[in-house]
């Protein structure tokens, strides 16, 4: 999966400040979120984007009015890693 990601024609994408995989749409903006490996068909780790705003707004931030307020931690996979998640 690693190298499809890497394969600029294949249009995957990953986003670890959430652990999202994905399939880019070719406007760049946005993306069709995956669940299972496209190749193996094996689930993939399922996505922190809940529990990444859960988390911030714990913080007593809004995830898109305080982007600026927002841990560095908070930016990457650093958040989840360290909660072991």
């Amino acid at each position: 999966m690693a190298d499809a990601i890497a394969d600029e024609g294949l249009h995957l994408c990953y986003l670890p400040k959430y652990r999202e995989w994905g399939i880019d749409h070719r406007d760049e903006l946005s993306f069709k979120q995956i669940r299972y490996c496209p190749w193996c068909g094996r689930k993939l780790p399922g996505d922190l984007w809940d529990e990444w705003r859960t988390r911030v707004e714990q913080l007593g931030l809004d995830p898109w009015d305080d982007r600026d307020k927002i841990p560095e931690a908070f930016h990457s996979d650093r958040w989840w890693k360290e909660a072991g998640l």
